[in-house]
């Protein structure tokens, strides 16, 4: 699953978000020149180069909105900054020309904003792997939510009412495969295992819970003894996204 090119999705902050935003003073220009990087409009660029000469080209989407939110501003910044940084320094000692790309999406629920950062970047292996970061606010109180704040015992709670839109979205996924065939099998996708992400990334919409797993990519099953003969499966992050409604997780929401 690799996408080819970044696109941003913007959204509008209620009034009270946009009261405080006006208090701050940073911005995506002067953010991403601290990232050594130049600004666009709406992407920021920058580059290494190994020394072997190899570039890694990286463009971030920069969600000016929320950088310059006091609520979001230092967790989005924070990650931004962590991000580049990791692709400098892998890039730093790359033998052949790669990329990082990073876009973003943004959801809301009442008072409450999910931002979903889809990283694109290209490893040592022939193909890109995709991950995902979620980050969910509570704009009215600027706390940072987990996902225990949103659902009653999620571990618990997500795989029984959730059960038959995440089977859903396992028969769904791409490759092409038989439905209920390894390794799209819902006991391989539970919090616990690996292929699920322990439901690390996720955001809340207006009326559904999605999830996103892997949230990055996954070299094999575990145990890696799973099914003796049956070749292991490399998970890219994103791989399944299971969109669970929220009247289905009624019984267990907190919000």
């Amino acid at each position: 699953m690799s996408i080819s090119t970044v696109i941003a999705t913007a959204t509008v902050f209620g009034a009270v978000a946009m009261s405080a935003a006006a208090t701050a003073h940073a911005s995506a220009p002067s953010f991403c020149a601290e990232l050594g990087g130049q600004w666009d409009g709406q992407y920021c660029h920058t580059s290494v180069t190994s020394e072997r000469n190899a570039v890694r080209d990286i463009t971030i989407a920069v969600p000016a909105d929320l950088l310059d939110n006091p609520a979001t501003g230092p967790v989005v910044g924070d990650y931004l900054r962590t991000l580049v940084t990791n692709w400098k320094t892998v890039g730093a000692h790359m033998v052949a020309d790669s990329f990082g790309a990073e876009n973003y999406q943004i959801f809301r629920h009442a008072d409450l904003l999910s931002v979903v950062f889809h990283e694109d970047y290209h490893a040592d292996g022939p193909q890109p792997n995709n991950a995902y970061r979620t980050f969910t606010f509570d704009l009215k109180t600027g706390r940072r939510l987990q996902l225990s704040d949103v659902i009653t015992d999620p571990s618990s709670a997500i795989p029984t009412l959730g059960q038959p839109f995440i089977e859903a979205a396992l028969d769904t996924a791409a490759p092409p495969h038989q439905p209920g065939s390894y390794p799209f099998l819902l006991d391989r996708w539970t919090p616990d295992k690996v292929y699920s992400g322990g439901y690390r990334a996720w955001a809340l919409t207006a009326d559904e819970l999605i999830l996103y797993m892997p949230d990055y990519p996954v070299g094999h099953d575990e145990p890696i003894d799973f099914t003796p003969g049956i070749m292991q499966w490399f998970m890219d992050g994103g791989t399944v996204e299971a969109h669970i409604p929220l009247s289905a997780l009624a019984p267990a929401l907190r919000v």
